[in-house]
């Protein structure tokens, strides 16, 4: 299509993966304290996400996943920033910005390739969710099988949403995703290329699902937005779009929540529409022009 094909056209162009900045020991300094912090960050969002996932499971989600205290939305951001911030901070230490995420963008093409990427990922996840939402309230074996999720203050939404936008690219893309190229250059066969490349999107996808699965069905509509932004990063290697329009959906979805049990699903709708409207106008209108792709440094 090519208005998506535009919209991709304004991510950055990947370039080949730099050679690390540390030799092999370094490397295997740096991997044996960053993958233990991710596997850890997996373990403990699993553990929490489960009691809900066996609810749903069973048929017993009907009430949500009941609610969460400023304080412990504001424990849980500090534990994820805490355990995947240093794990991206100490594969900066041995590869170069661009192979963990970082190419080099100017801050307009940064914001351009941000709503470039809400409106390719966040914005038919929330479309999805709707359509489901309609859906589960005509049925209530839907509903029973589908939690509404956790609720805190306002201010514990954010903060767990700029949490989860940052921690989760980290350690479901960045990381894997890393390992699996540097991997990917002792193959040689294209066959080899191909089916690695297709076990690497499912295993992200999964491992983004996994800790969704304590909203039951109700995780359903976040598949696409999972395996598209798989895509999208194995595309570019750029993961602050990602990050940004990630926490920035999380935000905007504490305020729609907020709004739909006084005003309606319509208005919240409506909100949406605007923002993503804003969002495709500023994305087209800051993409770089001719002779100004945005590539790795």
């Amino acid at each position: 299509m090519p208005f998506v094909q535009k919209l991709l056209g304004i991510l950055p162009e990947r370039t080949p993966l730099p050679r690390p900045r540390a030799g092999e020991t370094g490397l295997a300094i740096a991997w044996s304290v960053a993958g233990p912090l991710a596997v850890a960050y997996m373990a403990i969002a699993i553990a929490a996400a489960w009691p809900g996932a066996q609810a749903a499971a069973s048929g017993a989600a009907t009430s949500g996943a009941g609610s969460t205290t400023a304080d412990g939305s504001l424990l849980a951001a500090s534990v994820w920033l805490g355990l995947s911030v240093p794990a991206w901070l100490m594969m900066w230490s041995a590869e170069r910005a661009p192979a963990i995420g970082l190419p080099r963008m100017p801050p307009r093409h940064l914001l351009a390739a941000t709503c470039a990427v809400f409106c390719l990922a966040e914005a038919p996840a929330f479309v999805a969710s709707v359509v489901f939402e309609l859906t589960r309230s005509h049925s209530n074996t839907l509903a029973a099988y589908s939690a509404n999720g956790s609720g805190s203050t306002f201010l514990g939404d954010v903060a767990t949403s700029a949490a989860a936008g940052i921690s989760e690219e980290i350690v479901v893309l960045v990381l894997p995703a890393l390992a699996a190229w540097r991997i990917g250059q002792a193959l040689t066969g294209a066959r080899q290329r191909r089916y690695g490349l297709l076990v690497l999107v499912v295993v992200l996808t999964g491992a983004r699902l996994s800790y969704h699965l304590e909203h039951g069905l109700a995780a359903a509509p976040l598949v696409p937005w999972a395996i598209v932004s798989v895509l999208l990063y194995l595309r570019s290697r750029a993961v602050l779009p990602l990050m940004l329009a990630h926490a920035g959906y999380d935000v905007l979805l504490a305020v729609v929540n907020r709004i739909t049990p006084a005003y309606g699903l319509a208005v919240s709708v409506t909100m949406f529409a605007v923002v993503t409207a804003v969002a495709l106008v500023t994305a087209l209108g800051l993409a770089p022009g001719t002779g100004q792709r945005v590539t790795a440094a």
